[in-house]
């Protein structure tokens, strides 16, 4: 399991943003990515109705386009991040959906859908954007919409629009239920050389041992965590005990004892004795790449990155 975070369910009322659609590549289309959840409803545009039986999700920083999206004064006042909700009528490659997040989508004759772009605190309100045939378009026009969603380690919601322009009316009506992912960037990393493959027994064992600050740690919810690794004995020839030193964003204090050893060419975290209860801090169990004086990865729920000091 990995670490805890405290979940919390908000209701959103709806607000409207412009989208975008995707490439159509020659040749074998490449495979789409299982839906993360369930999703029911269709988008309708000008009559034509396209069923969306795809849902993906993911949290990312915030941007300063969010902030003016969601109506916030600024970027930092999103410091619980963004969630993103992809429904589609069908499974999509990876890159596309990428695409999608880095808004880079350039329309796709046969993929129609809607983007959610949520405030991870539920504090503002969320946008709507609708992937098209033409690329990225604004919601322009008149428009009513009602919904409302749930935040936590799920995101459930119902929420209806319609959008009417001069020559377009575009609907939905959606209900859905989806997980969502970790998707940060690594820019801790943009300075830093990662240890390559061959030498990285070598570096595991040269480098772990002393003191590493808690860089970032950031969870699916609102939570963030500071403090200090401590590594210390080395218990066998690739492993050692190590300390998580850890105050939380709520003003939690925890002590965390962990195994550290080597899984392939990655740096393996197994957590052991935690100093509080279960509903505060869960064992951590991840997987982090090993760069120059940086341990930096992810598991299902949180974003680590620790620097030697």
């Amino acid at each position: 399991m990995s670490s805890s975070r405290r979940s919390h369910s908000v209701f959103l009322a709806l607000l409207i943003c412009g989208a975008a659609a995707l490439p159509l590549r020659a040749g074998r289309a490449p495979a789409g990515v299982p839906s993360d959840g369930t999703v029911k409803g269709a988008l309708t545009v000008n009559g034509t109705k396209f069923p969306l039986t795809h849902i993906y999700g993911r949290k990312r920083e915030a941007w300063p386009a969010d902030a003016t999206a969601l109506g916030a004064k600024d970027v930092d006042e999103l410091s619980c991040g963004i969630v993103e909700l992809i429904l589609a009528n069908a499974a999509l490659p990876e890159a596309t959906i990428a695409s999608i997040l880095q808004n880079d989508y350039r329309g796709s004759e046969k993929i129609r859908g809607v983007r959610l772009v949520i405030d991870g605190s539920g504090k503002y309100k969320w946008t709507s954007m609708f992937l098209l045939e033409s690329g990225a378009e604004q919601g322009w026009g008149v428009t009513q919409s009602s919904g409302e969603i749930s935040t936590g380690r799920h995101f459930t919601g119902k929420v209806e629009l319609r959008n009417e322009q001069v020559t377009q009316v575009r609907m939905y009506d959606l209900s859905f239920d989806t997980p969502v992912k970790l998707q940060y960037a690594r820019t801790e990393t943009e300075t830093a050389e990662r240890v390559p493959d061959g030498r990285f027994a070598e570096e595991f064992l040269k480098t772990l041992p002393g003191e590493w600050k808690i860089e970032r740690w950031l969870g699916l919810g609102c939570t963030t965590a500071g403090g200090t690794l401590a590594v210390g004995e080395r218990t066998s020839p690739h492993e050692f005990r190590g300390t998580f030193r850890i105050t939380t964003s709520n003003g939690d204090e925890i002590e965390e004892e962990v195994t550290i050893s080597t899984a392939g060419n990655k740096v393996h975290f197994e957590g052991g004795k935690v100093s509080v209860p279960d509903a505060i801090w869960i064992r951590d169990v991840f997987d982090l790449d090993l760069w120059q004086n940086l341990m930096v990865g992810n598991n299902a729920t949180d974003f680590v990155v620790l620097r030697k000091l």
